[in-house]
C-alpha cells in the first residue's frame, strides 16, 4: 500500500525507477533476479578459486557431489515451490499452515531419496562409492540433501508472501561462507570433501535465520481479503502433471553432467560444470521473474496480460545483455578461470549460454501456463525438452564432448518455446492473436516512457501562475509547492500553495480545444454552485481569465487523496466505488426528471460524433462500418425510452474524486467530486456508475480503457464485489431499466460511456487522433469487439 505522501516521492524519482519501485512484480523479480545475479557472480568466484586450489579430479567429484544433492533436493520439493507461488499470496489465515506442510512434506521426501542415491548411485558413478562404503560421509550427504532441500524452498515462501527482498541478503551471506570456508578446506586429501564441505556447512545458520524472520515477522503480516484456499483438483494438477514436469526438468539437468562425467571423464566434467553455473547464473533472471510473474498473478489476477507482457521486457532485457557479453567474452572469461579451462570450451559456454534466451521465454510462459492451470502443456514442454537433451545429448556428447551436450540444451530450448508458440498462437485465433500485438505494443509505448525521459510540456508554470495570481489579488505562489500532473488533455494543470497557507490547483490551455474545455468546466462549476441539493464539495472556481492568446483559470484545492491512490489500496478500493456509486446517483436522482429519449437526444449522446474518427480501415475493423454498426445498436436500445434523465458527470473517473482515509486501512470518506467539464444535465441512469466501472477496471489491470471496454463488452458482467459497490443505486436503476445486472443493459451503457468518452478525448485534442495505437486500442479494438458481440460480419 502506498500512501499519498509515497506518491509524491515517487513522481520525483525517474520514470525507469518509478516502474521498479511501484510495480510489486519488478521489485521483487528484480529481487529475486538479483539475488540469483549475486550468487551466480560469487559462484563463478567459488568454481574459479576452486579451478586454482584443487585439481581438475577435485573440482570434478565435488561438483558431481553437489549436482547430485541440487537434484536430489530439487526433487525432493515436490514441486511445492510452484505450489507455494500460486497459493500462499492469497492464502490469509491458512499460510503459516501452508508453509508448515511444505516443509514437512518437502524434509520427509528429500531424506528418504537421499538415502536411497547413497545406496544406487555409486553403482553407476563409481566416483561417489565413498558415500556408500563410509557411513559417516553418507549420513551427512543425506542431512546436508534434506538442510538444502528447505533452504532452496524458503525463497518461494519468500516470494509467496512478497518479501523477496530478502533473498539477495540470504543469499550473498550464504555465497561469502561458502569461499571463505573453500579456502579453509583446501589442504582435505579426500576426494572433492573440500568443496562439498564449503558448499553445505553454512546452510543451517542461515536456514534457522531466515526462517526465523519468515514464522515471527512476516507471516503475522501476512493479511489477504478473500483467502484462497488450494482444493484436491488444485493439489492434484500440482502433483500430478506439474510435477511429472518439474522431475523430467531436474532430470534434465541433473543427468547431463553425470552423461558428460561418463563419457568425457572429471576433467571433461570441470570445464562443462563451471560453463553450465556461468550460463544457468544467466537463466536464473527469467526464473527469478517467473516467480515473482506466478505470485502476483496470484496476488491480483486483474493485471494478468500487464504483468505477463512487464515480465517478459523486464526479463529480456538485462537478459540479452547478459547473453551479448559473455558470448563475446567466453574466451577471456575462461582463460581468467584458469588456462586448462581455455581454448575450445568458449565454444560449448556460447552454445550454453544462446540456449538462455529460448529458455527464458519457455520459463515465463510456464509460469503463466500455471497461472491457468494449464498444467498438462507445462509438463509437455519439460517432457520434450528432457528427451532431446539426454536422446540428442548422449550421442553428441559422445562424439563432441561437453560441447555436443551444450548443442542438445540449445536444440531442446528452442524445439520447446516453438511448440509453445505455435499452441498459443492456435488457441488465441486471429482476433486473440491481434489483441496480443496491440497489448504488447501499448506495453512497449510505457517502456519507452520508462526509458526515455519525458518531454516538457512546455515551460515552467510558476511565471503564469505568478502574473495571474498577481492580476486576480491572490497571494504569491510558493515556488517549492508547484506541482504539475501528467493529463491526456491540452491543459496544463498544477497544484500550488500560496504564501497564505492555502492550496489552489492552476489550469492554462494550451490550444483552442484546451481553451473550449476550459470554458465548459467554468460554465458546469458554476451552474453547480447554485445547485444546493449535491450536499457535496464540487469544483469551485477563484477566478478566470480568457483571451486570444491564453485561457486560466484557480479552483479551490479541496483536501483528500486522489482516488487514484485511494483505489489502488486493495482495503479501500469497493468501499470508495459504493461511496463514489452512492454520491453520484443521489445527484442524478435529485435533478432527474422522466424524459422520452428523441432524435435530439440521440444526436447530442451519439450522432453528433460519429464523423469524427478520422475513417481508416485496420487489420481489426473497416472503423466507418464499426461506427455505422455501433450507432444502429445505439439507437435501437435507446431510442423511444422513456428514462430519468438527471445530471451526469461525464468523466467519472477516479482521478476526479477525492477521498478522506483512515485511520483504518479500509476507512474511506468522499470529499469532493471535482472536473466537472464534461457534465450533462440530461444523462441516463447508471451511465457515470459504468464508466467509474470502466476506468477502475483499467486502473487495477494498469491497461488502456479500451482494453476494459473490450472485457465488459466480451462479457457484460459484474463481479459480486462491483454489484455489492452499486447497490445504494440498485434500486433507482432496476426500476429504470428493468434489470439494471442484465447484460444487454450493461452492454448498452458500456457501449455509451466508452463512446462518451472517446469522443470527448477526440474534441479536446488533436493528439488522441494523431496516434495510432491509441486509435487502434480504444477505437478499433472496441469496435471490433462490438461488432463480434452483434453477430454481424466485419
Amino acid at each position: 500500500m502506498m500512501t499519498v505522501a509515497a506518491f509524491r516521492r515517487l513522481a520525483s524519482y525517474p520514470p525507469l525507477l518509478q516502474a521498479l519501485v511501484a510495480s510489486p512484480l519488478l521489485r521483487n523479480g528484480y529481487a529475486l533476479v538479483a539475488s540469483a545475479g549475486l550468487t551466480s557472480l560469487l559462484g563463478l568466484v567459488f568454481w574459479g578459486l576452486a579451478a586454482r586450489l584443487y585439481t581438475p579430479e577435485q573440482v570434478g567429484i565435488g561438483a558431481a557431489m553437489i549436482s547430485t544433492m541440487l537434484t536430489l533436493g530439487n526433487i525432493s520439493q515436490l514441486n511445492l515451490g510452484n505450489l507455494l507461488n500460486r497459493y500462499l499470496p492469497s492464502a490469509g489465515m491458512e499460510a503459516r499452515r501452508l508453509v508448515q506442510a511444505s516443509y514437512g512434506l518437502a524434509g520427509v521426501a528429500a531424506g528418504l531419496l537421499s538415502a536411497l542415491a547413497v545406496a544406487i548411485v555409486p553403482n553407476f558413478v563409481p566416483e561417489l562409492a565413498f558415500l556408500h562404503d563410509q557411513p559417516l560421509a553418507g549420513a551427512g550427504f543425506v542431512i546436508a540433501t534434506v538442510v538444502w532441500t528447505l533452504f532452496a524452498l524458503q525463497d518461494s515462501v519468500l516470494a509467496g508472501l512478497r518479501r523477496a527482498t530478502v533473498a539477495p541478503i540470504e543469499n550473498a551471506l550464504f555465497s561469502l561462507a561458502k569461499l571463505l570456508l573453500l579456502v579453509v578446506f583446501a589442504g582435505v586429501a579426500l576426494p572433492g570433501s573440500g568443496l562439498y564441505a564449503a558448499w553445505v556447512l553454512p546452510l543451517p545458520l542461515l536456514l534457522l535465520l531466515v526462517n526465523w524472520l519468515i514464522f515471527f515477522r512476516f507471516l503475522p503480516r501476512h493479511r489477504m481479503t478473500g483467502a484462497e484456499r488450494p482444493d484436491r483438483r488444485s493439489l492434484a494438477r500440482y502433483f500430478g502433471w506439474d510435477y511429472a514436469g518439474t522431475l523430467a526438468s531436474m532430470t534434465a539437468m541433473g543427468v547431463a553432467p553425470l552423461i558428460v562425467l561418463h563419457h568425457g571423464g572429471s576433467k571433461e566434467l570441470a570445464v562443462y560444470y563451471i560453463s553450465w553455473e556461468i550460463a544457468y547464473g544467466v537463466y536464473l533472471i527469467s526464473r527469478s521473474m517467473g516467480i515473482s510473474l506466478l505470485a502476483e498473478i496470484a496476488f491480483d489476477r486483474t493485471k494478468f496480460h500487464l504483468l505477463a507482457i512487464n515480465a517478459l521486457f523486464y526479463t529480456l532485457m538485462p537478459l540479452a545483455a547478459a547473453v551479448a557479453v559473455i558470448f563475446i567474452g567466453a574466451p577471456l572469461l575462461l582463460h581468467l578461470l584458469g588456462t586448462q579451462y581455455a581454448g575450445e570450451s568458449s565454444l560449448m559456454l556460447r552454445l550454453l549460454v544462446l540456449s538462455c534466451l529460448p529458455w527464458s521465454v519457455v520459463t515465463l510462459m510456464l509460469a503463466l501456463a500455471r497461472a491457468n492451470g494449464r498444467t498438462q502443456a507445462v509438463a509437455a514442454a519439460q517432457i520434450v525438452t528432457l528427451a532431446v537433451v539426454l536422446g540428442a545429448g548422449a550421442p553428441l556428447a559422445a562424439t563432441y564432448g561437453a560441447a555436443g551436450m551444450a548443442a542438445a540444451w540449445l536444440a531442446a530450448h528452442c524445439l520447446t518455446l516453438a511448440c509453445l508458440l505455435i499452441d498459443l498462437f492456435r488457441r488465441l485465433g486471429p482476433s486473440g492473436r491481434v489483441d496480443l500485438v496491440l497489448r504488447l505494443l501499448s506495453a512497449l509505448a510505457g517502456l519507452r516512457g520508462h526509458l526515455l525521459p519525458a518531454a516538457r510540456s512546455g515551460p515552467s508554470l510558476l511565471p503564469f501562475i505568478s502574473q495571474f495570481c498577481a492580476e486576480k489579488g491572490i497571494a504569491a505562489p510558493d515556488p517549492d509547492s508547484i506541482r504539475e500532473f501528467h493529463r491526456e488533455s491540452d491543459v496544463r494543470t498544477a497544484v500550488f500553495q500560496t504564501s497564505a497557507a492555502e492550496r489552489f490547483i492552476f489550469k492554462q490551455a494550451t490550444s483552442l480545444e484546451g481553451a473550449a474545455a476550459l470554458c465548459r468546466h467554468i460554465v458546469q462549476s458554476e451552474a453547480l454552485a447554485q445547485n444546493a441539493g449535491i450536499g457535496l464539495s464540487t469544483s469551485r472556481i477563484v477566478a478566470s481569465h480568457s483571451s486570444s492568446s491564453c485561457s486560466s483559470l484557480v479552483e479551490q484545492a479541496y483536501p483528500g487523496e486522489d482516488g487514484r491512490v485511494t483505489l489502488a489500496t486493495p482495503a479501500r478500493h469497493f468501499p470508495a466505488l459504493a461511496l463514489a456509486f452512492q454520491a453520484i446517483g443521489k445527484i442524478h436522482r435529485s435533478t432527474a426528471r422522466i424524459q422520452r429519449l428523441d432524435d435530439g437526444w440521440m444526436n447530442r449522446w451519439v450522432d453528433d460524433d460519429i464523423a469524427r474518427p478520422p475513417p481508416s480501415r485496420s487489420p481489426l475493423v473497416d472503423r466507418a462500418r464499426g461506427l455505422s454498426v455501433f450507432r444502429d445498436a445505439q439507437h435501437r436500445f435507446w431510442a423511444g425510452r422513456h428514462l430519468p434523465l438527471g445530471l451526469g458527470h461525464g468523466d467519472f473517473a477516479p482521478g476526479n474524486l477525492l477521498f478522506l482515509t483512515g485511520p483504518g486501512e479500509s476507512e474511506v470518506k468522499l470529499s469532493a467530486i471535482i472536473d466537472w467539464e464534461a457534465a450533462c444535465p440530461d444523462a441516463p441512469p447508471g451511465l457515470d456508475e459504468i464508466f467509474l466501472l470502466l476506468t477502475a477496471r483499467a486502473q487495477r489491470s494498469g491497461e488502456e480503457l479500451g482494453f476494459a471496454a473490450q472485457g465488459l463488452l466480451t462479457e457484460p458482467l459484474l463481479s459480486s464485489e462491483e454489484q455489492k459497490a452499486v447497490e445504494s443505486s440498485r434500486g433507482a436503476l432496476d426500476d429504470a431499466y428493468g434489470a439494471f445486472t442484465d447484460p444487454k443493459v450493461i452492454h448498452a451503457l458500456c457501449g455509451l460511456a466508452w463512446w462518451r468518452h472517446v469522443a470527448a478525448n477526440l474534441r479536446k485534442s488533436p493528439r488522441f487522433a494523431e496516434n495510432p495505437l491509441w486509435m487502434a486500442i480504444n477505437i478499433d479494438l472496441v469496435l471490433s469487439t462490438f461488432i463480434r458481440s452483434q453477430g454481424v460480419e466485419r
